[in-house]
């Protein structure tokens, strides 16, 4: 709650404006809140070429117009709308496929990719491929486009197709937006056999929700954070300049208006986000910042600030709730895709 209220009196701040300088940058969740207000602060620091990943291409096209309407220099640039669905892991599939199609062109690279898409529910949702939709969305889709744009992200190092961005190398990041809700998570299933069967069980959901209101979001951007750590562990060392080949961090953008006002919030939670929520615009700075940073693999970014995640993830008994979950994770997605890549 202090957090929340000290909020208005740190304002986070846009890197140097060189950041992005010629990068083509993928962003997904971009057709409006902060995914649009990240794509034009990206291409505001000097981006050339944008993917912007959206359920609706439609709407993502207006997005785009309204990005591009607010830079003067719209004509240098590239945007791409392109059909993501982050409920249905064929549209994911489908997505990353289309990534790795691009890549093959002459010229076209992908140098940083922003994990933003992402949704808070109040009520009981289940997806196409018969998810609780929160755990599909923020957790099992963010986990396997994640993976499938690993290995591009490392052929992109600067050993192999470097890009030197004002007489430096260029390093590929991932970055997941995260929350700091992820704290508040009480994860009763933990104990559980089956982690991920018992999130998928409503009439545990039930009871989880009548203790926590937003108890599902925070277990949801709990999955954040192990994302962040096991992707971390599996990037591989560049074997020319003995550094990461490619940096994966997350970052929480604060308590944004954006966040949990789409799906009738209580009222508290209407109240504190009138008197401190962050604009899109705000939030989507701290989302920018650790996009443009190095110093942060494996690790998680509060208001601008590298900060221990806290006990649920930190703690022997959280790591041993993250190497569980995260075992039960890839078995699912290895199902989606028996060739995923889990070495390197």
């Amino acid at each position: 709650m202090l957090k929340v209220l000290f909020q208005p009196l740190n304002p986070p701040r846009l890197p140097p404006a060189d950041s992005f300088l010629n990068q083509t940058v993928l962003v997904t969740g971009s057709n409006t809140g902060l995914g649009r207000e990240t794509v034009r602060h990206v291409l505001s620091l000097g981006a050339s070429n944008i993917i912007m990943g959206v359920r609706s291409v439609s709407k993502g096209e207006k997005a785009r117009d309204d990005v591009l309407s607010s830079l003067s220099n719209a004509s240098e640039k590239t945007v791409e709308v392109w059909e993501l669905d982050m409920s249905n892991f064929q549209s994911v599939m489908a997505f990353a496929q289309r990534v790795k199609e691009y890549v093959k062109d002459k010229g076209r690279r992908l140098d940083i990719a922003i994990m933003n898409a992402g949704l808070a529910k109040l009520g009981w949702n289940v997806s196409a491929d018969n998810w609780e939709m929160q755990i599909q969305v923020n957790g099992l889709s963010t986990a396997l486009l994640s993976l499938e744009l690993l290995p591009i992200l490392v052929q992109q190092s600067s050993s192999k197709m470097g890009k030197k961005l004002q007489g430096k190398q260029s390093k590929p990041r991932l970055m997941i937006v995260a929350s700091d809700s992820h704290q508040a998570a009480l994860v009763p299933q933990r104990t559980a056999p089956n982690i991920l069967a018992a999130l998928n069980d409503k009439t545990q959901w039930e009871q989880a929700q009548a203790k926590n209101p937003i108890e599902r979001y925070a277990v949801s951007k709990l999955f954040s954070q192990w994302i962040n750590i096991e992707l971390s562990k599996l990037v591989p060392v560049d074997p020319v300049t003995g550094e990461l080949s490619v940096v994966v961090t997350s970052a929480t953008p604060g308590f944004c208006a954006s966040e949990l006002m789409r799906d009738g919030a209580p009222w508290i939670f209407r109240l504190m986000a009138a008197l401190f929520a962050r604009k899109p615009e705000v939030g989507s700075k701290a989302i920018v910042d650790a996009a443009a940073r190095d110093d942060g693999h494996g690790k998680w970014f509060e208001n601008q600030k590298l900060t221990e995640p806290g006990n649920i993830v930190s703690s022997s008994e959280g790591k041993a709730l993250r190497e569980k979950a995260w075992k039960e994770i890839i078995e699912i997605l290895k199902q989606v895709d028996p060739e995923l890549k889990l070495s390197y």
